[in-house]
């Protein structure tokens, strides 16, 4: 760097001009892992967050995600998962802590072919889904499903603990010399070679490549540049109950896909599940709270009718962000005009479990390499009118 910068500084009073390999834009799972991998291949990395980090003001926060290998997205998603768990064990193992608690996931539907696609998934990945009857499921689960439900169990699912997952990917990062700046807003990016320049209120960066993972801030950061994409950030709300009687599992409901009824185990509160609808409405960050009044309404029901949960009503909740596309698959892509800038949107929930092969993805990006898995799919042209710079990213994403 052009001013050194000790990692262990105050990262608020930063106001010099900086110049590195890399910036990435956004502190969350997708940034950190995008970051770790990019010092990790000897480049001098800066990780820009506007928010004090680790938060929960994004999507990455709160204390717990479900990991599985049953995909219920496209087919091209099957790798990438399957890769992303096992290095999840290896950051796990690296820091030395338990970042994943295993325990099996229950998958239910109302429509048989929807499971059957899942259950092919865990076949791709080696593994064999346990089909049961509802008769089986009530049994060990205590559920009280009716006849007209399909079911599998996922042997590979876990419970992430979130919040140390990020604090430990970053740890690592931090490890091999990157520094992350915190409370340092993005408000202009100007492109160009041999440097990007990055400005916010507390000073500039210079950056031979820049990688953005800006969660539900996408727009804002996108379109300035010329990126326009149909995204849609959308607020929800996640709910606690207490609970005596269900298993140390996870479970999703995918009948109303691609929403769907969730839960699993409160790792920081034993005895107690988060559940919920993966559902919300849209809204701007930073704007006014909608009304999300219907998705407790909506998940007491479902609940109370399905599951052995000790009270009618939840007795905490949470609120976060994620953001979609219109097939509610995320966006690998670099833009059009200028190649040194990259980008990674719209994960519509299935961010977390993914973040580290991703990370890896967009490395390879910056450092022009073919990623290791195929993720031609997951281009922007698949959901826009235009494909323009599709024919530069052949070689290179």
């Amino acid at each position: 760097m052009t001013n050194s910068l000790n990692q262990s500084q105050s990262t608020c009073h930063i106001q010099v001009e900086m110049q590195v390999d890399a910036v990435v834009v956004g502190g969350g799972v997708v940034g950190s892992c995008a970051a770790y991998s990019l010092v990790q291949a000897g480049k001098r990395t800066l990780l820009l967050d506007q928010f004090a980090v680790p938060h929960a003001l994004g999507s990455s926060g709160g204390k717990s995600r479900i990991t599985r290998l049953a995909n219920f997205g496209t087919e091209y998603l099957t790798p990438i998962m399957a890769d992303a768990y096992k290095q999840w064990v290896k950051i796990s193992d690296l820091v030395q802590e338990e970042l994943i608690s295993p325990n099996p996931m229950l998958v239910v539907s109302r429509i048989s072919n929807q499971l059957k696609d899942v259950a092919k998934t865990l076949e791709k990945c080696g593994h064999t889904p346990r089909w049961l009857t509802p008769q089986e499921t009530n049994a060990k689960y205590k559920t009280r499903f009716p006849e007209n439900f399909h079911i599998l169990e996922d042997p590979t699912a876990g419970t992430m603990r979130a919040d140390r997952c990020i604090l430990a990917v970053q740890k690592l990062y931090r490890s091999l010399g990157g520094v992350v700046l915190d409370r340092w807003p993005v408000t202009h990016v100007k492109p160009g070679r041999p440097w990007i320049k990055i400005s916010g209120p507390r000073g500039s960066v210079r950056a031979r490549s820049l990688v953005l993972c800006p969660g539900p801030w996408a727009q804002q950061l996108l379109e300035p540049l010329g990126i326009q994409l149909p995204l849609r950030s959308i607020r929800t709300k996640s709910f606690y109950w207490k609970n005596s009687d269900f298993p140390n599992a996870s479970f999703v409901d995918i009948s109303e896909e691609p929403d769907d009824f969730y839960a699993l185990p409160s790792l920081s509160d034993p005895g107690h599940v988060k559940a919920g609808f993966h559902g919300g409405l849209e809204a701007t960050p930073g704007g006014g709270e909608p009304n999300l009044s219907f998705l407790r309404e909506k998940s007491t029901s479902y609940f109370n009718k399905y599951f052995p949960f000790s009270e009618k009503e939840p007795y905490s909740e949470d609120t976060c962000w994620y953001t979609v596309t219109p097939d509610n698959e995320f966006i690998l892509d670099r833009h059009p005009q200028h190649d040194n800038v990259v980008y990674a949107v719209g994960f519509s929930g299935t961010g977390f479990k993914t973040a580290p092969t991703v990370g890896n993805i967009l490395a390879d990006m910056v450092l022009g390499r073919d990623p290791a898995i195929d993720v031609s799919f997951f281009r922007s042209a698949r959901v826009t009118k235009s494909s323009a710079g599709d024919s530069s990213l052949k070689s290179k994403i």
